[in-house]
């Protein structure tokens, strides 16, 4: 599996040669080695990239996403056909019942308010213990309105009068934050056998990647630390930004005790759900538990 994140954000040409990508700007050519990549981000106008490239970048599980002027994901591309045994996954992942659903979402969703809670002690804001108090109180009636008292108490405590559904510096760092971890998820996701449609929660028609969704919402409070130290007053993100908010992939989590990057706990996480929906293992979904801010392994750009 690749390691790096690679961003695109100007006018570029961009073209495979012997399992290297190049990539042509006004400023020259830089050189990428494909079995190096994890993902590309791309924003902007005028960047070129054949069908053929694009069909080689699956084969090779790179995931491409493209996002809007709000940072927003508004395409991921991913391999078809990502794993040997993907047809008896998918399968498995249509037949399990409800009620397992359910109990993975309580523990998906336990796990993001108490990051969340967590997420404000080590930043040193008011409001953590007030936000665990949820944790406690979610359970199968009240997840849904735990979940989303939590985090409109928590946003108020992480910045006074922030609006999650505001254009402004704060939505933009946390929106490419998230469209990060989402893109690595998916990726996994689909690499591992899943199809990202059929989630645990979430279950919009219009909406390619419900499972990415549901099991990014422990991830989320580790990007709001990354972000809440990045802060500018513009809306638009410099590229120092971006390359700080895209190292979120390698921010330290524990698992278990076992302290690792976001990167591998991605994978953990995804290989749990796998024995957990294919082989009705009654092992608990391995989700991270937020520490602070602390790089294991660079990316490049």
């Amino acid at each position: 599996m690749g390691f790096r994140t690679l961003e695109i954000s100007r006018a570029a040409e961009i073209h495979i040669k012997e399992g290297q990508l190049e990539i042509t700007t006004e400023d020259g050519v830089a050189v990428v080695p494909i079995e190096d990549l994890n993902q590309i981000m791309v924003r902007g106008a005028n960047i070129r990239l054949s069908t053929m490239d694009l069909s080689i970048l699956t084969q090779n599980k790179v995931a491409l996403m493209t996002l809007d002027d709000r940072y927003l994901p508004t395409a991921i591309i991913l391999p078809f056909e990502g794993h040997a045994r993907q047809s008896k996954l998918m399968h498995a992942q249509v037949n399990t019942a409800s009620e397992k659903y359910m109990e993975l979402w309580i523990h998906i969703i336990k796990q993001k308010i108490s990051n969340q809670s967590r997420a404000l002690s080590i930043m040193g804001l008011n409001g953590a213990e007030r936000i665990a108090e949820y944790v406690i109180a979610t359970n199968e009636e009240s997840v849904d309105y735990c979940e989303s008292l939590a985090a409109k108490e928590y946003f108020s405590y992480y910045h006074e009068g922030f609006n999650r559904r505001s254009d402004d510096p704060i939505n933009s760092r946390l929106n490419y934050g998230y469209a990060v971890v989402r893109s690595a998820i998916a990726r996994k996701l689909v690499a591992t056998g899943f199809h990202p449609t059929f989630g645990i929660h979430h279950d919009s028609q219009l909406n390619a990647f419900n499972l990415a969704d549901d099991l990014i919402e422990p991830y989320r409070a580790i990007v709001d630390l990354v972000a809440h130290n990045n802060i500018s007053s513009n809306i638009q993100l410099t590229k120092s930004e971006r390359r700080e908010l895209a190292h979120v992939l390698y921010n330290a989590c524990s698992v278990e005790g076992v302290k690792m990057n976001v990167l591998s706990a991605i994978d953990i996480m995804v290989e749990s759900l796998k024995r957990i929906i294919l082989d009705a293992s009654t092992e608990q979904l391995k989700l991270p538990l937020i520490l602070p801010n602390e790089n294991m392994e660079g990316i490049t750009e």
